[in-house]
């Protein structure tokens, strides 16, 4: 017969200080993932493909000069973006960033190549956002294909060359200071967003060195000749919901450029015009842009600390009115 200390439990063992557990599988993103395709043109285009198949597939179009990267500056709202399943698909454009410069591919080529893609991914009607100078080239996508637009979402989007509209673009001095095309003012609220300040810089050299130091920037003079040459196409069937959303103070691109898209498109359902604004709606409520593509329509507000995308416009003005702020509870 054993003893009692034989028949005692074993003394349960501290587990060793020099073992941790680790429950990462995978790696995090680092950014949008850069991807290549061979489209019906024969032409190779560089893509992003942010998202699941089954989300609601949202077509992006940056502003001036910049790559399909460029839209990682938007992925402070990913959370966000992940919750409404909103995929995210963008094309590069002709001579920035990977995508070498063909003097051959204008809007129309390049408008062919997207929905070639957009074939090719198994999505037939997009919703399309646009923010600057990313707008002509959306309206070119929407005009090839009307019946397939979703809805049509416009940020401080450039329409066409404007007599004394401001949206002055001089390829020459971006290419000098690529970064300077960058800088916000410094009461701007893109500020607020963690790395952002870093990251543009990262974009503005992308845009024009990422073939090297020495490639001339043939796609951003391009860009900015055809913004200066090329009038918007005929819109007129373009019957999916349009939203605009402008700063009252964009000087950059004012407000004469939504009421051109408003005189062109014949179903604005919603101008959100965010009074002493600038050139950064896009990024400042970026929150409500998602919220729209999602839902089409609904208002995203902070009531009490809590994020809520609401119905009743009524409601939201209420939330307004009682010390409530719009957009994520992150930027209040």
């Amino acid at each position: 017969m054993g003893s009692m200390q034989d028949a005692r439990e074993p003394e349960a063992q501290e587990p060793d200080a020099r073992e941790t557990t680790v429950d990462q599988q995978g790696f995090d993103p680092l950014g949008p993932r850069v991807r290549s395709a061979v489209v019906a043109s024969g032409r190779e285009v560089n893509f992003i493909d942010e998202g699941e198949a089954g989300w609601q597939p949202l077509l992006f179009l940056g502003g001036a000069g910049t790559t399909v990267r460029a839209f990682g500056l938007l992925e402070f709202a990913r959370s966000l973006r992940e919750q409404l399943q909103v995929r995210v698909i963008s094309v590069e454009r002709n001579g920035l960033g990977q995508t070498p410069f063909n003097p051959a591919v204008g809007l129309a080529e390049y408008s062919a190549d997207v929905w070639s893609l957009l074939d090719s991914l198994g999505i037939d009607k997009v919703s399309v956002i646009a923010i600057s100078g990313g707008g002509p080239y959306a309206a070119q996508l929407a005009a090839a294909h009307p019946g397939r637009v979703r809805s049509l979402h416009l940020a401080c989007a450039l329409s066409e060359t404007l007599d004394g509209s401001g949206a002055q673009f001089d390829a020459g001095a971006v290419a000098v200071d690529p970064v300077a095309w960058w800088r916000f003012p410094a009461e701007s609220p893109v500020h607020r967003i963690p790395g952002f300040d870093d990251s543009v810089v990262e974009e503005a050299v992308r845009g024009l060195f990422a073939r090297g130091r020495d490639v001339s920037p043939d796609g951003l003079v391009q860009a900015f000749d055809l913004y200066r040459t090329v009038a918007l196409p005929a819109l007129s069937a373009v019957d999916a919901p349009a939203f605009l959303y402008w700063g009252s103070a964009d000087s950059t691109v004012p407000l004469a450029h939504l009421e051109r898209w408003r005189s062109a498109l014949p179903n604005v359902i919603e101008e959100r015009i965010y009074d002493g604004e600038g050139h950064d709606v896009q990024y400042r409520h970026w929150d409500q842009i998602l919220a729209d593509v999602a839902q089409l329509g609904r208002v995203m507000v902070v009531n009490d600390g809590r994020n809520t995308i609401l119905a009743a416009p009524g409601r939201a003005q209420e939330i307004l009115d009682s010390g409530g702020s719009l957009g994520l509870a992150a930027w209040s």
